[in-house]
């Protein structure tokens, strides 16, 4: 563990110095995440992901578990593709190519609405997000079929609500057989979030949809990383 000391780290404190503790995690797909925490256990500082390759693929800033001013979202070449403002909830850039990958519907009676509402975002590269959505599905798929090495096709579904929370739901096919399961992002160290539909200022419901296929190898094991404090 590496502690941090720094004066402009006092964030509101009326007297003396603020120290954050610097900690290291992994995601479920084996990114490695960098993060702050101050004496009050919350986190506070720098925090950004980088993944199997070392490419940086997120960085911004907490300040007592609130995110703060620009984050920065990297696909798999290091080519910056999103830039949020927290201060000002202000979307800065986007890559347009980004969505290329998904199927995205806003969903309202409104014909207008749901042709012209700015689209659903989440607050990572889509690559990224795709990567997560699968070993999670990986993870949470019935035991017996990673007995063995099994083929599988999905469509995964993000529905995602006016106020950003999302559900996550995958369609599969294994061995001829369809199924349906709820997919659940329990790594907490990585909060994924969403920016919702919008047209004329409101908010409106959405589904986004990939696909994928990947085989499901019993010799390979993904170990989960227990943020604790």
């Amino acid at each position: 563990m590496k502690i941090l000391f720094s004066a402009s780290l006092v964030l509101g404190l009326a007297t003396g110095f603020y120290f954050t503790t610097e900690k290291i995690g992994k995601l479920v797909d084996n990114s490695k995440v960098t993060y702050n925490v101050g004496e009050d256990k919350l986190l506070t500082g720098a925090y950004k992901i980088e993944d199997a390759k070392n490419v940086l693929r997120l960085r911004g800033t907490y300040k007592e578990n609130k995110r703060i001013g620009d984050w920065y979202c990297f696909d798999a070449t290091g080519k910056m593709v999103l830039r949020y403002n927290y201060t000002v909830n202000k979307l800065l850039s986007l890559e347009q190519t980004e969505l290329a990958a998904l199927t995205i519907k806003v969903i309202d009676k409104d014909e207008d609405v749901a042709t012209n509402a700015r689209i659903p975002v989440p607050i990572c590269a889509i690559d990224q997000y795709k990567s997560l959505m699968e070993e999670e599905l990986k993870d949470q798929l019935p035991a017996k079929l990673k007995a063995a090495k099994t083929k599988i096709s999905a469509e995964i579904v993000a529905m995602v609500d006016a106020n950003g929370e999302a559900k996550y739901i995958a369609y599969y096919q294994a061995n001829g057989v369809e199924e349906k399961v709820n997919v659940y992002l329990r790594d907490k160290l990585f909060s994924l979030e969403w920016l919702p539909a919008k047209y004329n200022e409101k908010t409106y419901k959405s589904e986004v949809k990939f696909t994928t296929t990947f085989e499901l190898d019993p010799a390979s094991t993904s170990k989960r990383f227990i943020w604790t404090y």
